[in-house]
């Protein structure tokens, strides 16, 4: 019986045939593996978790705030509705005072006074509501930028992780997979910009009410001042102008001021004229 015919083998290498490997080829493949086996006994540290959203301290604070914007609306309404009912009386007042003859003018002391003493509240309380006004700022900014979380908020907008890569990534020559953001942070992101909006409006409703009670208190004390001249008493001016003694009085010298001395610095309390007499004093700090 004859012998099987050999297998017919094809002239040149076959098509999927692999490459033989050079001795560098191999000297590189051998590296890569050394780095491999470096690399799986080096502990990788662990990666910092994300800080934790503290949504009760959240909610507290929206809620005070809410809450004490609520009474401050609720003062500057019933400080205006009082104001108005001031004026009103005061413009009864003015009209009988206009209406008097000059010669029977006994018994206006008392409305004058009363004159004086609703302009002097009502500066005082301007003065008092420019301070809170002044003050409010910095807190309310404060708790706007705590509502943002800004490290979750970075966190999340720094976009995806790559992952280091290993051994046979490196072999092979694959791309680097990088993880993709987790919808958790996404959701967590868009609640937290829809908290730091609702932030951001309260803040905004809290100054328009300071604004607003300010430019109240500024309206009513012009209509006051124009019932006080009306009446016939006229402003002594102080601020700028030389300390006169017959005119007003020194509650307070202010050293290193700058200015010359006697000169009016500051006007603690208005004085008035009634015609050619000295209706009050005026209260002024000067320089010394």
């Amino acid at each position: 019986m004859s012998d099987p015919a050999s297998p017919v083998r094809p002239d040149g290498p076959a098509p999927d045939a692999a490459a033989p490997l050079t001795p560098a080829a191999i000297e590189r493949v051998l590296a890569d593996f050394r780095t491999w086996l470096t690399d799986l006994a080096t502990p990788v540290p662990p990666t910092p978790e994300p800080p934790a959203v503290d949504l009760h301290t959240l909610v507290a604070q929206f809620t005070a705030l809410r809450h004490e914007v609520n009474l401050q609306t609720k003062a500057a309404r019933t400080s205006i509705e009082q104001t108005g009912e001031a004026l009103k009386t005061l413009e009864g007042a003015v009209a009988e005072l206009r209406d008097r003859p000059a010669e029977q003018d006994d018994g206006t002391g008392p409305l004058l006074k009363a004159l004086v003493d609703v302009y002097d509240n009502l500066a005082l309380a301007l003065r008092q509501v420019e301070k809170q006004r002044g003050a409010i700022d910095g807190p309310l900014d404060e708790w706007v930028d705590r509502t943002g979380f800004p490290e979750l908020s970075k966190m999340v907008e720094d976009g995806p992780v790559p992952i280091r890569p290993g051994f046979w990534w490196r072999v092979f020559g694959a791309s680097v997979p990088r993880r993709s953001r987790p919808q958790e942070l996404q959701t967590a992101l868009a609640e937290i910009k829809a908290r730091r909006q609702r932030a951001i409006d309260a803040a905004e409703l809290a100054r328009s009410s300071f604004d607003g009670l300010i430019a109240g208190y500024r309206m009513s004390l012009a209509r006051v001042d124009r019932a006080i001249e009306q009446a016939g008493l006229e402003t002594i001016a102080t601020v700028g102008e030389s300390f006169d003694p017959e005119l007003m009085e020194v509650v307070e010298v202010v050293g290193d001021s700058g200015r010359p001395a006697g000169e009016v610095l500051e006007e603690v309390r208005r004085g008035y004229l009634r015609g050619e007499v000295v209706y009050r004093y005026a209260q002024v700090k000067v320089a010394r």
